[in-house]
């Protein structure tokens, strides 16, 4: 039970982004998700079993208490072991002034059209792409200090954020000459307060970029069309071509199209564009298709944990006429969105889906509400393997499961 309780506490420090007054606005609230074992969060462990130790001669502290006073006595170590990697990755920037460099963020798609781009720049260029979702400072460090070659010729960083002025601070590092950003929605609305902000903080990126570099976002985005920079590209729909694709979901058209623009802009053909992305793959756990070997659909959707990426992965799922099963936990940081954002989900489920499997009891009330009176089955599971032991009654060869957000909080 006490290690059950100090992992919690630990990723409620990990996503809380190691501050201590974020940290006790997570105390005592349901969090759902596992901590990631970082370098970083083992020596935070290894602090707080340390006191935990020197505690048996003190007053006791509850554990809660002692995470926070660990997190600030490695404080300044912390510091240095990241000054140290950021330091280096800047020197071997510094020493790369023909590198072209692309900052891509966004409230959702970044990751998406990171890939996308990074595919059809390769088809002319020697490129890295920050791997996996390494969209913070630190990762921005790892992915210089451990990717970058000589011949790099495009260096393409995702840029993830939850507080205003996490972007700057990026832009400050990575210095982009292009930048995308593919969205502005409703993500991390309990740290940032609202879409203003939101707004304000991926503009960021813009507000970075030198007068000659070129700035893309999606046309079709009302708070996109609100954004400012000499060489401003709008990406609307309706003026783009549209592709030939396996990525599921007409979401994937637009994300397509802004990595078509600026490919465009460094030279790649429509030709090559074509090509590429008629054998583009999807990236795992987002939307991605997997037909079981008992035939069942899987539409892997894990990845994705906001209501705009949501309400398309219902819409591909609507595409299919067998029995349709939404296994979710709702979604997370949302803010005083929260309710309203779990309504709409209700209802797309509830024109959509035959079954709903609710996994945890984050936001059980919200579909507890929103369900009332569906003709639908739903089912109420404490965690993830307690839903897998409904497959086998609930689906069938044939039959589709779609998985939103199975990880409700990952941070890296």
């Amino acid at each position: 039970m006490c290690k059950n309780r100090l992992n919690t506490l630990l990723y409620q420090m990990q996503i809380a982004g190691y501050q201590n007054s974020a940290y006790w606005q997570l105390i005592g609230k349901t969090t759902q998700g596992t901590v990631k074992l970082t370098a970083r969060v083992r020596r935070l462990r290894l602090v707080t079993f340390f006191l935990c130790v020197l505690g048996l001669g003190l007053p006791i502290l509850c554990l809660a208490q002692t995470v926070a006073v660990a997190n600030w006595l490695v404080q300044p170590c912390e510091k240095l072991v990241q000054n140290y990697w950021l330091q280096r990755a800047k020197r071997n920037l510094a020493q790369r002034s023909d590198l072209i460099k692309i900052g891509i963020t966004g409230s959702y798609g970044k990751t998406s059209v990171k890939n996308i781009l990074a595919a059809l720049l390769a088809t002319k260029y020697k490129v890295v792409a920050s791997p996996a979702s390494f969209n913070t400072p630190m990762g921005f460090a790892r992915t210089v200090n451990q990717y970058l070659r000589a011949d790099t010729q495009i260096l393409i960083m995702e840029m993830g954020t939850r507080r205003p002025g996490e972007i700057r601070e990026m832009c400050h590092l990575f210095k982009p000459d292009h930048g995308i950003i593919t969205s502005i929605g409703a993500c991390h609305l309990q740290t940032f307060g609202n879409l203003e902000t939101v707004a304000q903080t991926k503009a960021e990126l813009f507000q970075s970029l030198p007068i000659n570099g070129l700035a893309v976002t999606d046309g079709d985005n009302v708070w996109c069309q609100k954004l400012e920079h000499p060489h401003l590209l709008l990406v609307k729909s309706a003026e783009q071509p549209t592709y030939q694709t396996a990525l599921l979901g007409a979401h994937q058209q637009k994300n397509i199209q802004m990595a078509a623009v600026l490919a465009r802009a460094l030279e790649i053909s429509e030709k090559e564009i074509v090509q590429v992305v008629a054998g583009l793959m999807p990236t795992p756990h987002r939307l991605e298709k997997v037909v079981a070997s008992n035939g069942i659909i899987i539409l892997d959707d894990s990845y994705n944990a906001n209501p705009n990426s949501a309400a398309a992965a219902l819409k591909v799922l609507s595409n299919y006429h067998t029995r349709k099963v939404v296994q979710t936990p709702g979604f997370v940081e949302q803010g005083g969105n929260t309710a309203t954002a779990h309504a709409q989900l209700c209802t797309q489920i509830r024109q959509v889906a035959d079954v709903v499997i609710v996994v945890g009891t984050l936001n059980r009330k919200y579909f507890e509400q929103g369900l009332q009176g569906w003709q639908g089955k739903v089912i109420y599971v404490p965690d993830r393997e307690a839903a897998k032991q409904y497959y086998p009654q609930l689906l069938s060869s044939g039959d589709v499961l779609l998985i939103l957000n199975d990880i409700p909080e990952s941070y890296t």
